[in-house]
């Protein structure tokens, strides 16, 4: 974790109090603060780059919009490794996912995809070779978007495509969404509850309300 990343997102991070979009709202409260049996046995492997953390916020994800169908976009190896890594933790958490293949259609769509990609250059053609596979209810998954200048340039870059509605930044992840009739946002949101935190950052808006 680069601290400095760290201490801007929480800066400019809200809650589910700032979140104004019934959609986010609903990720927000029944997803991202939903409890669930923790992932804590997966080996971090940084060609993978999910550690238990960034696990624990994608398979709330997957259980809050019942994201079962998934598929890996990225170098085989990557790709590979990635597909194992999910699996061990759907395991230690009793979850049945299932991954398809990049080379057939996806029955039905994709429902959520990762992008394992660690800059601009691979990231784009990502997103390009997923859009046949999307619908209005896909997901799209980019982990460690804080990881380093080039991530976070990627993630600039990926979230401004014309057929992303809704982005969610939420630091050791970000997610994108496909929904036609939603209005084009982008949200930066703490993916866990902390009383403390929460009461600083309170501190924060109000001081800033205080000032203007």
């Amino acid at each position: 974790m680069r601290i400095a990343s760290y201490i801007s997102f929480l800066y400019n991070s809200v809650n589910e109090h700032g979140v104004h979009s019934p959609f986010v709202f609903g990720l927000v409260t029944k997803g991202f603060y939903r409890k669930q049996p923790l992932i804590t046995d997966v080996k971090y492997n940084p060609v993978v780059g999910l550690n238990n953390k960034t696990l624990n916020i994608l398979f709330r994800v997957i259980a809050y919009f019942k994201s079962y169908k998934l598929i890996v976009l990225g170098d085989d190896v990557v790709a590979t490794a990635v597909a194992e890594t999910m699996r061990q933790a759907a395991e230690e958490i009793n979850t049945k996912i299932w991954f398809y293949s990049t080379y057939v259609a996806v029955p039905g769509g994709v429902e959520l995809a990762i992008l394992a990609g660690k800059d601009t250059d691979s990231l784009l053609p990502l997103m390009q070779q997923l859009k046949s596979d999307i619908n209005n209810d896909s997901i799209a998954v980019v982990a460690n978007i804080h990881e380093s200048d080039a991530m976070v340039q990627a993630w600039e870059a990926i979230k401004k495509d014309p057929n992303v509605t809704v982005s969610v930044d939420a630091y050791h992840l970000g997610l994108l969404f496909f929904r036609k009739e939603q209005q084009k946002q982008h949200f930066i949101i703490r993916p866990s509850k902390s009383k403390i935190t929460d009461a600083l950052l309170g501190i924060r808006t109000l001081w800033g309300l205080l000032l203007r």
